[in-house]
């Protein structure tokens, strides 16, 4: 961006230096800055702007719109706001499901950071450049999206399309595992095949299960503050007690599974002449191995 700065009278004179002139005022400023904090205040300013960052400059530039601040850098000041402010680019987001219907979301993040501003339906003041989005609703899968601004862009508008969120675990059915068998070619019972098939499964569940529950409980940790979370929380509490509970069906499935195996194993007879049947069990809240023999 190329400032042309005019000294002297600016549109509105007197009426929009002191408008801004009230914006770099701030009740909670310690003293007025210095002539020379001004002064570095304006020059930061042009560096940040120079640098792609306008909403950085614009707070910086705020400062040497303190009344403390010569007339003359005041006035530079007013000017280049003016600029800076045209050239922040703005961004508004419509949320819907496939159907069209609107949807309301309960959490976005920019460039992996909370976005709260972007909720409330009003223009985003963003920097130019590319910006990473994740959207977050109930009952719907996230969406991560990529949107890169140019300066100067306003009022752009971004439709956010949600899907349905699959199951949030595999429905609990039994399994039949069963078939008529004697022994094995290795000398093996067939059931204590099964047995510890199943097991081995419980344990790629469990622990599968565990690494996304833990995934999930590490994101209350950045939402929650000790036992209090906000609102926006409550799918990853879910998700996070669904896929807990799943992980500890893993793991008792594993438990019976291997034992049950080894214990078929070292205590069938030499030969079976009759048929054996098995059937596995999971559940979100355990599991198991019934059978015949």
């Amino acid at each position: 961006m190329r400032w042309r700065v005019r000294r002297g009278a600016l549109p509105g004179g007197a009426v929009l230096l002191g408008a801004f002139a009230a914006l770099g005022a701030s009740p909670v400023q310690a003293q007025s800055p210095s002539k020379l904090e001004c002064v570095a205040a304006n020059e930061a300013g042009q560096v940040l702007v120079q640098s792609g960052k306008p909403l950085e400059a614009e707070r910086k530039l705020a400062t040497c719109m303190s009344a403390s601040c010569p007339v003359p850098v005041r006035q530079d000041c007013a000017q280049r706001l003016l600029e800076v402010g045209r050239a922040i680019p703005t961004l508004v987001f419509d949320w819907q499901d496939g159907a069209g219907h609107s949807v309301r979301p309960t959490r976005v993040t920019m460039d992996g950071q909370p976005s709260p501003d972007a909720l409330g339906g009003r223009p985003l003041r963003l920097d130019p450049g590319e910006h990473r989005f994740s959207f977050e609703a109930d009952g719907m899968s996230s969406v991560e999206k990529t949107f890169t601004l140019r300066e100067g862009e306003k009022g752009r508008r971004e439709t956010v399309v949600f899907a349905a969120a699959p199951s949030a675990a595999p429905s609990a059915a039994p399994v039949a595992a069963g078939r008529a068998a004697g022994q094995s070619s290795s000398g093996i019972p067939t059931l204590a095949w099964v047995a510890g098939g199943a097991g081995v499964a419980g344990l790629v569940l469990g622990i599968g299960a565990g690494v996304t529950a833990s995934s999930h409980n590490s994101a209350l940790q950045g939402e929650c503050h000790g036992s209090v979370c906000p609102s926006s929380a409550q799918p990853d509490i879910d998700a996070f007690r669904t896929w807990r509970d799943w992980s500890t069906a893993g793991y008792v499935l594993a438990g019976v599974g291997l034992v049950g195996g080894v214990v078929l194993w070292l205590t069938a007879p030499s030969s079976s002449t009759h048929d054996t049947a098995a059937q596995l069990w999971i559940g979100p809240r355990g599991a198991g191995l019934a059978g015949s023999f």
